[in-house]
């Protein structure tokens, strides 16, 4: 339990320095367009503070696919499950999302379908390479035998 503690630790930290980042970029497109002109130093504060801990959290939970008697689905459930709520109150406390529950709809909706879209995506490219790892394993067997 203490490797995945530190595992988690160790992966938040990393992706919680990425989120400032992240959050400068979108920043500076919403200034751009004309939708931001001035931020408080509260909300900034606030915002930089929230957008670090949803990284953190983010990064983090992805040592869910290390421990090994989790299956894969209650992994990957337990994964999806942790980052929507974490992206629903980062965003509620941004005021990003309208607490109306037609905006959860639309937000749990686009979440969901954005993380079955990529896990599917992702879970096909794997499986297509250790197919192909697999296929070349078997011709350097068939070959290893036939020299013998």
């Amino acid at each position: 339990m203490k490797k995945y503690i530190l595992g988690f630790l160790h992966k938040g930290m990393v992706a919680c320095g990425f989120g400032p980042i992240v959050w400068a970029i979108v920043y500076l497109f919403l200034e751009k367009n004309g939708v931001v002109e001035v931020l408080s130093v509260r909300k900034t504060v606030v915002e930089i503070i929230t957008i670090m801990l949803l990284a953190f959290i983010a990064g983090g939970i992805n040592i869910v696919y290390q421990i090994e008697k989790l299956p894969l689905m209650a992994a990957s459930s337990l994964h999806g499950i942790v980052l929507y709520f974490d992206y629903v109150i980062i965003y509620l406390i941004n005021g990003w999302l309208d607490s109306e529950p037609v905006a959860f709809f639309i937000f749990t909706i686009i979440f969901v379908g954005s993380y079955v879209l990529f896990w599917t995506v992702l879970y096909l490219i794997i499986k297509r390479n250790a197919n192909r790892m697999n296929r070349k394993l078997s011709q350097l067997q068939k070959r290893d035998q036939t020299r013998e």
